[in-house]
């Protein structure tokens, strides 16, 4: 199977829910399962290594919530994405710190 028919079949099950599209800002596609609880995620991102994490918080989903609030937003969807270096990738020395 071609590569192509890869990303239209993914596209399609995007189409239907049951996969969700992720942008992390580097022009590649990524796609994750869409999980029937509503599972909400934002994720960590190496620029060295190119390692993704996923992670909650839902002080920071607070957060966006009163933000969105007090301007009088009704957010339908947001992505949070924190770049930068895994544990691995950072010298020794900041990691120590």
């Amino acid at each position: 199977m071609g590569i192509a028919s890869v990303y239209r079949a993914l596209e399609g099950l995007d189409g239907l829910g049951l996969v969700q599209r992720v942008d992390l800002g580097d022009g590649v596609a990524r796609f994750e399962p869409a999980l029937p609880g509503g599972d909400h995620h934002h994720h960590l991102v190496c620029d060295d290594c190119g390692k993704v994490e996923p992670f909650e918080d839902p002080t920071l989903e607070a957060a966006i919530e009163r933000v969105a609030d007090g301007r009088g937003y009704a957010v339908a969807a947001h992505d949070v994405v924190l770049r930068g270096a895994c544990q691995d990738c950072r010298p020794a020395s900041i990691v120590a710190e």
